[in-house]
């Protein structure tokens, strides 16, 4: 009776970590799934809040890193560039960063930031206004 009570507890032990691989396996594989079909980030919005807590984060890392971006998806810094570009062909023009916002599909506030960054480019003029300036040929001018 004695050795029977010890290979019990031990068979429910080995039984629910049974059950824990196996969870495990069944979430690793919907995460990939997920970030297959919908890229990052969206894959997040598809895959419950628990199912993603169950894969090891190791394993979510390597799925994200040769996972694609979310179709439409952009980045801040996709609407950085798309205004810097912006830039290039409207020099001296005067615009607001609500302007630059639109432009570039990002915030005010990352429109801010930008200007910031870029004294070069953006040069402040009166009220909310910047000028767009092309720094090689203010340099140029300088020489």
């Amino acid at each position: 009776m004695g050795s029977h009570t010890l290979s019990h507890p031990l068979r429910i032990v080995d039984t629910m970590s049974n059950e824990v691989d196996t969870q495990i396996d069944d979430a690793v594989r919907e995460v990939t799934e997920a970030i297959n079909t919908y890229g990052k980030p969206v894959w997040v919005a598809q895959v419950p809040k628990r199912v993603r807590d169950l894969v090891p984060n190791n394993i979510k890392a390597e799925l994200l890193a040769q996972a694609q971006p979310s179709e439409g998806w952009r980045t801040a810094q996709d609407g950085k560039q798309d205004i810097l570009s912006w830039c290039k062909n409207h020099v001296f023009d005067l615009v607001t960063v609500k302007e630059l916002a639109e432009i570039g599909d990002i915030s005010e506030a990352t429109v801010r930031k930008i200007v910031q960054d870029r004294p070069d480019i953006f040069v402040k003029r009166e009220g909310r206004q910047y000028e767009i300036r092309d720094p090689q040929a203010d340099r140029k001018a300088d020489k």
